[in-house]
């Protein structure tokens, strides 16, 4: 009984986890901001390395955008691992994203 209810606790410990997940994404040319697809925030400029905590260790699917003086507007999406249980493990193996931005006609 004991090692039924502690196997019960390890898991609502488990799945009560924060997860974080992390992407490093590089533009050329760089310097474009990143532009959340959800609500439209900045989340940096390129290169940058870009994170989310999540309450589960499932993938998720991202949208960003990115977006520079001169530049064609440049939409990436990703599967983000969310399988690091901190943020610092998370920091230390973001998965890699590059874009190429197109310059617009003049």
């Amino acid at each position: 009984m004991h090692r039924l209810i502690l196997i019960f606790f390890c898991i609502t410990l488990s799945a009560c986890a924060s997860h974080y997940g992390a992407v490093t994404i590089v533009s050329s040319p760089s310097g474009a901001e990143i532009i959340s697809d959800e609500d439209g925030s900045i989340l940096g400029v390129t290169p940058a390395t870009v994170w989310w905590k999540e309450d589960s260790g499932h993938r998720k699917y991202r949208i960003v955008r990115l977006r520079k003086e001169g530049y064609r507007e440049k939409v990436a999406s990703f599967w983000l691992s969310m399988s690091h249980t901190s943020l610092k493990k998370a920091q230390k193996s973001p998965t890699s994203i590059e874009e190429i931005l197109q310059k617009k006609d003049s």
